[in-house]
């Protein structure tokens, strides 16, 4: 395995070693993380569906992501291996899609947040309603409990009567599956009336300590009361009414909150010519203004399922500059109903198309690490395909789910086959992209004929990478760096040890001005192997909408059997080349996001931002940090001592 960088080093320790201890402070090493998310996850799959493990081919996939040639999903890298990962088998999944209609839905919803999916939902109105009458007495009992304690897990209710005063009473147990049927409860409210609604959270245990399951921090039952507030505001305005489709947005949108990481994304669909697509459209716009900053938590995109004329087409993008530059999306449902028959909704980075109570696991592969070796390439996607399609054959039977779930995933089998680092092989030819995407192809339909198992309905994909492009380093997903030179501040909660680690080896260290609980580390990054613009001393790139939508239509042509993730950055000035393009190819599109472009010569002052995540720097800049950095002594959070001095450890690592 080459050298790794600094940032994929800690990044890597920041998100997907586990910890061995309850403190946190001693992890996985790389080799423990990988050994339990490939061989002993996927011996336990591979047994699971019935067949014998070979264990040769899972030593090849443990090289391959231990080399970090390829990955297999972030959340299995997490927790694969783990008997939580079998258990509650939904964990493995990036992506998700339901309709947001009725209480079991919502209630599914919440619990894959809770579980760190990814999911998409359309919420239509005509099931849920508010409260009967509106409840003037409302209290929420807030828990005194330390973080070692361990309350009763199901959910205790006591409905309203005339013995109690009309007082209904939703006592919340300690674990995930009693908040996400405590969310049942409340939307489904008593048809009696009611005096007075408590929210009783005292059996819960406090902030402060690592969830055995999950592996995460407990945040305790404050987010859970912060939602459950405002959910209850919606229910108790709309008492006596329907709740209509921004109220269901709103509520999915307060879930999210609960769970508020990149783990718990959502994506909302409306289709275009609803009676609410515009108040839809326009949910986000000064969000921050109006007291709807939940509404960040999902991307908002309408469906087209038919052609739109080019000044529709122009209207879209004219309100989305309105709006900031980058919602509401636009989805081609047409095109994505050629591509997949069943075709409801997509994931939040929008790469999968996916039916009503539909799944996906994804996994990657570093593309411009095969330079020199075209064939290990192709085994390794047919390698990494195999790998994929065993994540279906689970059971996701799990006591919370909807039965319908499971039963999707059987006759679907949708596989994510990914891959990075694009723009670092330019060398690729149509031909050999058809080729790697045969492989893929060819790896997930014979793990399913040597299992007796149907073959997946869709397997091919592009997703963002931006993680998981940072531990391999290279290039992220499809999209051209902003320049080749990059000081990348990458953010860390601010009790993580890494952090001491870092500045004391010389890394700029700040507080995160948008987090009062995190940290942002810089971290200098170059991209060779990209092609670059010079403009005065910086090497950046000025691509068009075009050319990147251009390069969006050759990999969704050529290898995206469900669709290619790709966030466009354009400019008003650009209006008439992007409309003419989208009139053009309308029928390769099925749908991409967009970004108000910054110009990468200005630094976050010149923009008025309190920092920008990539900043593009001059040659000298960088070269003159990086060489200022120490070689930082990883082996201390695995209770171990390395050092390694190579070529990459003071962090200045080139992204290969």
């Amino acid at each position: 395995m080459g050298a790794v960088s600094a940032r994929a080093e800690a990044i890597t320790r920041r998100t997907y070693n586990r910890p061995l201890d309850e403190s946190g402070n001693t992890l996985e090493t790389w080799e423990q993380t990988v050994a339990r998310a490939t061989c002993t996850h996927h011996r336990r799959l591979w047994e699971g569906a019935g067949g014998t493990p070979n264990e040769e081919e899972l030593l090849e996939l443990q090289q391959l992501v231990l080399d970090r040639k390829a990955l297999v999903a972030g959340r299995t890298l997490w927790l694969g291996g783990t008997d939580y990962s079998m258990s509650r088998a939904c964990s493995q999944f990036n992506c998700t899609y339901t309709r947001a209609q009725t209480v079991y839905q919502f209630v599914d919803a919440f619990w894959l947040l809770l579980n760190g999916c990814g999911v998409g939902f359309r919420p239509q109105a005509g099931t849920l309603h508010g409260f009967l009458k509106p409840i003037k007495d409302f209290e929420v009992i807030q828990s005194t409990q330390g973080p070692d304690h361990h309350g009763p897990e199901d959910n205790e209710e006591i409905l309203p009567s005339g013995e109690n005063g009309y007082h209904w009473s939703i006592k919340i147990g300690d674990s995930a599956q009693g908040w996400a049927k405590s969310l049942g409860k409340l939307i489904n409210p008593p048809r009696s009336a009611v005096e007075k609604l408590t929210i009783d959270l005292s059996n819960l245990r406090g902030p402060g300590k690592r969830l055995k399951g999950y592996g995460w921090i407990c945040n305790g039952g404050q987010p859970l009361e912060t939602a459950y507030r405002s959910i209850f505001d919606i229910l108790n305005a709309k008492s006596g009414d329907l709740l209509d489709e921004i109220d269901l947005l709103d509520v999915v949108n307060h879930l999210g909150t609960v769970l508020s990481s990149r783990r718990a994304a959502q994506i909302a669909l409306m289709d275009y010519g609803h009676p609410r697509w515009e108040q839809f459209a326009l949910a986000k716009k000064d969000y921050w203004m109006l007291n709807n900053e939940h509404r960040q938590q999902s991307n908002n995109s309408l469906v087209f399922w038919h052609k739109p004329s080019k000044a529709k087409i122009r209207g879209m993008m004219e309100m989305i500059w309105a709006s900031g530059g980058s919602e509401p999306g636009f989805v081609n449902g047409e095109a994505a109903r050629r591509r997949a028959p069943w075709f409801d909704g997509m994931n939040p980075c929008a790469e999968i198309l996916l039916s009503s109570n539909g799944f996906c696991n994804l996994v990657t592969t570093a593309i411009s690490k095969f330079w020199n070796n075209f064939s290990a390439a192709l085994r390794a996607l047919y390698v990494m395909g195999r790998a994929n399609y065993r994540q279906t054959c689970v059971d996701l039977n799990d006591g919370i789910l909807s039965p319908e779930w499971h039963q999707t995933n059987e006759a679907l089998r949708l596989c994510g086959m990914s891959m990075t680092g694009i723009s670092q092989a330019p060398w690729l030819t149509d031909y050999q992209i058809k080729r790697l995407r045969d492989a893929a192809i060819t790896g997930t339909y014979s793990m399913a004929d040597e299992l007796g198992l149907p073959r997946p309905k869709l397997v091919t994909c592009l997703k963002p990478e931006g993680t998981g492009s940072k531990i391999m380093d290279v290039t992220e997903g499809i999209h051209k760096p902003l320049g080749k030179y990059i000081f990348n501040w990458v953010g860390f909660a601010s009790r993580d040890p890494i952090i001491d680690m870092l500045q004391s080896a010389g890394y700029r260290v700040i507080d995160h001005p948008d987090d009062p609980n995190g940290t942002l580390i810089c971290f200098p990054v170059a991209y060779p192997g990209c092609r670059f613009e010079v403009d005065g001393d910086k090497e950046i790139n000025r691509e068009s909408a075009v050319e990147q939508l251009n390069r969006y239509r050759r990999w969704n042509t050529l290898w995206a059997d469900h669709n290619t993730s790709i966030t466009v950055s354009w400019d008003i000035s650009e209006l008439d080349e992007i409309v003419d393009w989208l009139d053009r190819y309308w029928d390769d599109y099925v749908a991409v996001s967009w970004m108000m472009r910054n110009d990468p010569t200005k630094t976050a002052k010149d923009l008025g931002h309190k920092y920008l995540p990539q900043e593009v720097v001059t040659e000298s800049a960088y070269r003159e940090y990086a060489d200022k950095l120490s070689i930082v002594d990883w082996g201390k959070l695995h209770g171990i001592h390395e050092v390694d001095a190579g070529e990459c450890a003071s962090g200045a690592c080139p992204v290969k």
